[in-house]
């Protein structure tokens, strides 16, 4: 008998803001699959194999973690947690069936939560939800293992120790905002960027450069905010909204602040498209309110995006500007993307070759904006 009933929805999920969880405080959104293997029902040890059906090392990490599974089938228990779409996961474990337990993380909440930006890569935590080891999943060896759990005294359930979260779990606590927009401050010393988008609004969550690069589709070192300007806020926008209304200069100007577009000179990387080869909005489809991003150890793939959002996402990949042509209809249009990342000369041939993408490292001229309060 399954430890959770199969819930579908289509809400994005409110992400917590800390890393390391309390009893019973790992959500996920659904459980595609209990283990064929471990007992759920008093373990010591549980770990979180993030991956992808996209990603080939996850699939060989797996496989790795079927056998270690089967060698402590009592105190310890798997669980690979994908964030792409359950139809999608779904459809390739037809093809590549596994015998350990599968879920979803709907909106990358536990992705977020634990910092995965490469793929595969795995958490083990004790029964209190406490994180004994992170790196690379195929990393976890047997003697790892089994010096944690000669350490741990401590037993849960599987149902205890994640917590699906359901549409109706979250009907009731969910804030939805009145106005069109709405700024709170927030007393966080450190804030990992949150965003929810969803039918009804648009929620971001992070410090105030965070915020506006992501709204902007700016590079955070183009952008300079002036003195104790840089907290944290929570800020909601009501939908519906115009798609192409500037949001960033809707906080900007709400928030009583000013721009200045500078230009500065440094390594970047240049976009140039003289014959697009884009392609449309068909060759993937991750679903509604899901995640438009999948980042592995070296492939960027995006559902839905245009060419400034996917330079946006690369430019914190790789830490480097990354600038796109002015031509609104080539950088905003929306489009699938699959690519490598991780080599710049494998990049420059993946963009050229499948997109007619030109990419180029090298000296580039960027505009560097710098936010101002206002004079009274």
């Amino acid at each position: 008998m399954n430890c959770f009933k199969k819930k579908r929805f289509s809400l994005v999920i409110i992400c917590v803001l800390t890393a390391t969880y309390s009893f019973g405080q790992i959500r996920v959104s659904e459980f595609i699959q209990d283990s064929k293997i471990a007992s759920a029902d008093n373990n010591k040890l549980f770990f979180i194999d993030f991956w992808a059906t996209w990603c080939g090392p996850c699939i060989t990490a797996k496989e790795h973690l079927g056998v270690l599974q089967k060698q402590f089938p009592s105190d310890f228990y798997v669980v690979s947690l994908s964030r792409e779409n359950p139809i999608t996961v779904e459809r390739f474990l037809k093809k590549r069936p596994t015998n350990l337990a599968i879920a979803i993380d709907y909106n990358g909440e536990t992705f977020k939560n634990y910092g995965v930006r490469a793929l595969p890569e795995g958490v083990l935590l004790n029964a209190n939800g406490k994180v004994l080891w992170q790196g690379g999943a195929p990393d976890l060896k047997k003697e790892i293992v089994s010096r944690f759990l000669r350490q741990q005294t401590a037993r849960t359930s599987l149902g205890s120790f994640f917590n699906v979260v359901s549409i109706d779990e979250k009907s009731g606590a969910d804030y939805i905002p009145t106005e069109a927009l709405e700024i709170k401050s927030l007393t966080s010393e450190k804030i990992e960027l949150r965003v929810i988008d969803n039918d009804n609004y648009l929620k971001i969550n992070g410090s105030l450069k965070q915020i506006i690069g992501y709204l902007a589709r700016i590079y955070k070192d183009q952008i300079v905010l002036g003195e104790d300007l840089d907290t944290n806020y929570e800020v909601y926008f009501k939908k519906p909204f115009n798609v192409n209304e500037n949001l960033a200069y809707k906080l900007i100007t709400e928030m009583n602040l000013g721009v200045e577009r500078k230009y500065d000179e440094g390594e970047g990387i240049k976009f140039e498209v003289e014959t697009p080869k884009f392609w449309d909005t068909n060759q993937i489809d991750w679903g509604k309110n899901n995640a438009k991003y999948l980042v592995g150890d070296s492939q960027i793939k995006a559902d839905n995006v245009s060419l400034k959002d996917m330079a946006y996402q690369l430019a914190y990949v790789l830490d480097l500007p990354v600038i796109v042509p002015e031509d609104d209809e080539i950088s905003l249009s929306l489009h699938d993307w699959d690519f490598h990342y991780k080599f710049f000369q494998l990049m420059q041939t993946d963009l050229e070759d499948n997109f007619g993408i030109k990419a180029e490292k090298e000296i580039v001229t960027y505009p560097v904006y710098h936010i101002q309060k206002e004079a009274p």
